[in-house]
């Protein structure tokens, strides 16, 4: 294709000789010496747009004359000796049978992976305490020997410790606290990395959202706020990157003044995905359960509607409502979409999880220290999950289906062939029985065929009276048949032919 340069053109003072021809071309507004005409870039688009087409023609007009069939010809088990077409044709039906299970079973699949797949799984948390400068180790110490600590107050420091019980492997109930590390803020510390664990298993900060201590009633719940002790997940990391290691750990840690026994109450928020909620009595009796999801409540209230006979039209989208969900949704009659929100008022958060403690400073608990465990179901993600996805994801899966692909066109060769070899078999085989009037017949078509493709053809294709059949006469001639006889009668019944006979 020729490159276009601006050409600055003078501007002619009088009226052109030649009259111009045609209507006014596009006016170049902007065009400098140098510069590339502005309409170029469009022209190429539309060229390789053009091209793309005739390819993307050209290659539908291929997979057109391709053959596509890959069932037998009819009555070819006249021609072929032995049992070999109905051994095809049991391996035809065998095939589409174990391509419709494996289809359903490829659907069923990709449906549980998009589906929230979950199952719980027990997490230990240990709860211990040491402690420092009490009065009693104080007391200890000999007249004699130095209290480098004197003037210090008594402390006490909080170890909080959570991890996912493996049943595969033998779990002690304590853990051993060389494993784990913590890091130290002033006077409140958090948990970080351990040095010694697994990259790939989540930790203890992942299953929640917030751990607070709460210390109820006691003196030092009237102190500064400083004093009260948090720790929250940042609200960005969720389903985000992974945590960084200051927001990933095993282990809580906490350090506060004390000299005597303080209660106090954990509270873990968890964090899971998608959120579960706590369901009222009246939503509780439909679904049958009392903690679920917002695709859990509405699969539960669809199997309810549908066992009760309660859906309405023919896409199953309208629920008419019984006493029960009258009262929970207080419609007599609901649309599937309009069920979330009328979901909305009975449904609340869960509430914290609460871990009573009983922080001890005494001699007599210190001399023996044994932590206080609790187990704690939490939801985490199905193993199988990432294992199917990656079944569904693997290459070689792929290249069977190219496999199978270029083994059903071969297949479909082989049947062309075998298609144009019966056709062939049965014109010879008509052809020996009665050879002159199978040779009459056959050019009488021929004839006929190429009076169609040169287009002089009557109209009817020899209805004239012209080819070999209408020339036999008798009562085993064509003259002689009902179907002449009722055409005969019609031409007889119309309008023009009474007038003519007139």
């Amino acid at each position: 294709m020729a490159a276009y340069r601006g050409f600055q053109q003078p501007n002619p003072r009088g009226t052109p000789t030649h009259a111009r021809r045609g209507a006014p071309g596009p006016i170049a507004l902007g065009v400098q010496p140098g510069q590339g005409h502005p309409s170029m870039p469009n022209v190429h688009m539309r060229a390789q747009a053009q091209q793309q087409e005739a390819m993307a023609h050209q290659m539908a007009i291929r997979r057109a004359k391709k053959p596509t069939e890959k069932n037998m010809p009819e009555s070819i088990e006249e021609c072929i000796i032995g049992d070999g077409v109905k051994q095809y044709k049991g391996l035809r039906e065998t095939e589409r049978n174990l391509d419709y299970a494996m289809s359903q079973k490829r659907l069923e699949i990709l449906d549980s992976i998009n589906r929230s797949t979950r199952r719980f799984k027990t997490l230990r948390i240990s709860i211990s305490n040491t402690v420092e400068n009490q009065p009693w180790q104080k007391a200890a110490l000999g007249p004699d020997n130095l209290d480098f600590n004197d003037g210090q107050d008594s402390v006490y420091r909080v170890k909080i410790e959570g991890r996912l019980l493996d049943f595969d492997t033998e779990i002690s109930a304590g853990y051993d606290s060389d494993d784990d590390g913590s890091a130290e803020d002033g006077s409140s510390s958090m948990g970080k990395q351990t040095a010694a664990t697994s990259t790939t298993r989540k930790r203890f900060s992942h299953f929640f959202k917030s751990i607070t201590v709460d210390y109820g009633s006691s003196q030092l719940a009237s102190k500064a706020p400083s004093q009260e002790v948090e720790w929250r997940k940042p609200n960005n990391t969720k389903d985000a990157a992974p945590l960084p290691d200051s927001l990933d750990f095993d282990c809580l840690e906490f350090q506060r003044e004390g000299d005597a026994d303080t209660n106090v109450t954990i509270n873990l928020v968890r964090d899971e995905a998608p959120e579960r909620y706590k369901l009222s009595p009246k939503l509780s009796q439909v679904v049958d359960k009392d903690i679920d999801d917002r695709a859990g409540l509405m699969t539960g209230i669809w199997q309810y509607a549908r066992s009760k006979g309660l859906l309405e039209d023919e896409e199953r989208r309208s629920i008419r409502c019984d006493e029960t969900l009258y009262s929970l949704f207080e419609m007599h009659r609901i649309h599937i979409q309009q069920i979330p929100d009328r979901l909305t008022r009975h449904i609340s958060p869960l509430p914290p999880i609460k871990l009573p403690y009983t922080i001890r400073v005494d001699p007599e608990f210190h001399e023996h220290p044994s932590p206080t465990i609790y187990d704690v179901q939490v939801a985490v993600e199905d193993p199988r999950r990432a294992k199917v996805l990656a079944f569904t994801r693997d290459p070689s899966h792929a290249t069977s289906l190219r496999q199978i692909s270029a083994l059903d066109e071969q297949l479909a060769l082989i049947i062309q062939a075998l298609n144009h070899s019966k056709a062939r078999h049965t014109f010879y085989t008509a052809m020996s029985k009665d050879p002159s009037n199978f040779i009459r017949k056959w050019m009488g078509s021929q004839k006929r065929d190429l009076e169609t493709i040169l287009g002089e053809a009557t109209k009817g294709g020899n209805e004239d009276g012209t080819a070999p059949e209408f020339q036999r006469g008798g009562s085993a001639g064509m003259w002689d048949t009902d179907i002449v006889k009722e055409a005969v009668r019609y031409r007889l019944a119309k309008p023009e032919a009474g007038s003519s006979r007139t």
